[in-house]
């Protein structure tokens, strides 16, 4: 395979967008040059394997959150709420990927977690055998529901700070 057939493939799995990769691999007719391309088995074969690479590195990085938002720390959202004055750089430093929701009112402040009890649901999903599940249905269904019990808990009450 040619460098610039690799390119293309490479910019097809961040793009995913034939015509586009194709005009910034270098090729003068795009258009052309996609469907020529996709003719051959070599250049489908490695968007694929490309493509199945990409989906681990996702699955592994939800895999991550889920840990991160079920097991923790919320001191960096109490340091946000009870700390008078934080420099731009102190705000930079915060781990902040809890909080679903951040309110002033005239009470004070008020911040939304995401539910940490339905994130260790999924991530334990994610691991368990589709006997254990009863036929599952699999890592990718299990991060879908994840990110919809995420979205779910900002319509909740908020717990008040």
């Amino acid at each position: 395979m040619k460098p610039r057939e690799k390119e293309f493939c490479r910019l097809m799995t961040v793009y995913a967008d034939p015509i586009r990769a194709a005009r910034e691999a270098g090729y003068k007719k795009p258009e052309r040059a996609w469907s020529e391309l996709a003719a051959r088995e070599e250049i489908v074969s490695e968007i694929r394997r490309r493509g199945e690479n990409i989906r681990s590195i996702y699955e592994s990085t939800a895999a991550c959150g889920l840990y991160r938002l079920a097991y923790g720390g919320v001191s960096d959202a109490l340091t946000l709420v009870f700390r008078d004055r934080l420099s731009e750089d102190d705000l930079g430093t915060l781990d902040l990927r809890s909080i679903s929701e951040i309110k002033r009112t005239d009470k004070g402040v008020e911040i939304r977690f995401c539910d940490r009890i339905k994130a260790a649901e999924r991530l334990a999903a994610l691991f368990s055998t589709d006997a254990e599940q009863g036929g599952s249905t699999g890592l990718l269904d299990a991060i879908r529901l994840s990110a919809e019990a995420l979205s779910s808990a900002s319509g909740r009450e908020a717990d008040a700070v």
